[in-house]
C-alpha cells in the first residue's frame, strides 16, 4: 500500500493570479493612418473620404481595433473619427493608440472587473507565463492595484515565486 501524496502548495492558502486570464479575448487589428496620406504627406479630406466609402471592412467584424501612424505627420483628428464612425458597428472598439497601447487600454479594462476581495489578506502569486503576451505594464498595474490589500505578493509560481511585498 502506497502513502497518499499530500500537495502542501494547494493546502498552503497561496492564490495564482494568472494575468493573462484578464487580457480581453478578441482579435487585435491595426489601422496605420500613413496608408491613407495623399503624396505620402497629408490627408486630403475629398479623397479620404472617398477611399473611406470604398473600403472593406468585414475584416474588422467583431476586433479590437488601434488606429495610429507610423510616419511623423500631422494626422487631423477628424480623419481618426472618420474611421470610427465606419468602424461603429462592425468593431468591438476602437482606440486612437498603438497596437501595444490598445493592449495596455484592453487589459486594464480585464483588470478593472477583478474581484479584489478574493485577493484580501492573501499570498497572491503574479503568474505572467502563458502562451498569451502581456503587456509590459500589466504586472506594473496588477502590483499597483493589489499592493494595498493582499498579506504578500509573488512573482511566478509557488514553487519558484520571487517574493515582492510582505504586508
Amino acid at each position: 500500500m502506497s502513502a497518499e501524496i499530500i500537495n502542501k502548495i494547494d493546502q498552503s492558502g497561496l492564490i495564482t493570479l494568472d494575468l493573462s486570464s484578464l487580457i480581453l479575448p478578441g482579435k487585435r487589428v491595426s489601422i496605420d493612418m500613413a496608408d491613407w496620406l495623399d503624396d505620402s504627406m497629408i490627408i486630403r479630406e475629398r479623397s479620404f473620404k472617398e477611399r473611406l466609402s470604398l473600403a472593406d471592412w468585414s475584416g474588422m467584424k467583431n476586433c479590437f481595433v488601434s488606429i495610429s501612424s507610423s510616419k511623423d505627420v500631422v494626422v487631423p483628428p477628424w480623419a481618426y473619427l472618420l474611421i470610427q464612425t465606419k468602424l461603429h458597428n462592425i468593431a468591438n472598439q476602437v482606440f486612437f493608440a498603438d497596437l501595444e497601447t490598445m493592449n495596455t487600454l484592453l487589459f486594464k479594462q480585464g483588470l478593472d472587473n477583478l474581484d479584489l476581495s478574493k485577493y484580501t489578506n492573501q499570498r497572491v502569486f503574479l503568474k505572467v507565463c502563458s502562451n498569451k503576451v502581456l503587456p509590459l505594464c500589466a504586472m506594473s498595474l496588477c502590483a499597483h492595484l493589489l499592493m494595498p490589500h493582499v498579506k504578500s505578493l509573488f512573482y511566478g509560481e509557488p514553487c519558484s515565486g520571487v517574493p515582492l511585498i510582505k504586508n
